[in-house]
């Protein structure tokens, strides 16, 4: 359970799971025909170094999202459901809609991956320090 005077940084407790999430995102991007691409999230991890950057470079054969039976299947997942969320944004600014809320937005960057149009106002809720 968080309390208002715990400290964490993003590579732990709610930014590691983010970190986890842009992870995935950035394995599904390195697909030959991935369902997504979001070009900060390997950004992210590298930035983040460590585990995440070795994540990416392939040296960690153990972590979850290396493993066959969950990670195939998370980054996939991933890769799915940020494609269905990307057009559902990119719909609804199409239809007319200028203000956008992105709930627990963690590092998905969708606020400046998608084109918005002229005038639309993006707004990003999560924890202050997954955000800075």
């Amino acid at each position: 359970m968080r309390s208002d005077d715990d400290s964490w940084d993003i590579t732990t407790s709610v930014g590691s799971t983010a970190l986890f999430v842009a992870a995935a995102r950035a394995l599904e991007a390195a697909k030959p025909d991935p369902l997504a691409v979001d070009p900060y999230a390997e950004v992210f991890c590298r930035t983040a170094g460590g585990p995440w950057a070795d994540l990416l470079d392939g040296p960690a054969p153990d972590h979850p999202l290396r493993s066959d039976e969950f990670g195939t299947h998370f980054v996939t997942y991933q890769g799915a459901r940020t494609r269905y969320f990307d057009d559902y944004f990119r719909r609804a600014a199409a239809a007319g809609v200028r203000q956008i809320v992105l709930l627990a937005a963690g590092l998905d960057s969708r606020a400046y991956r998608l084109d918005w149009a002229p005038g639309t106002v993006v707004f990003e809720l999560d924890q202050p320090r997954v955000l800075e």
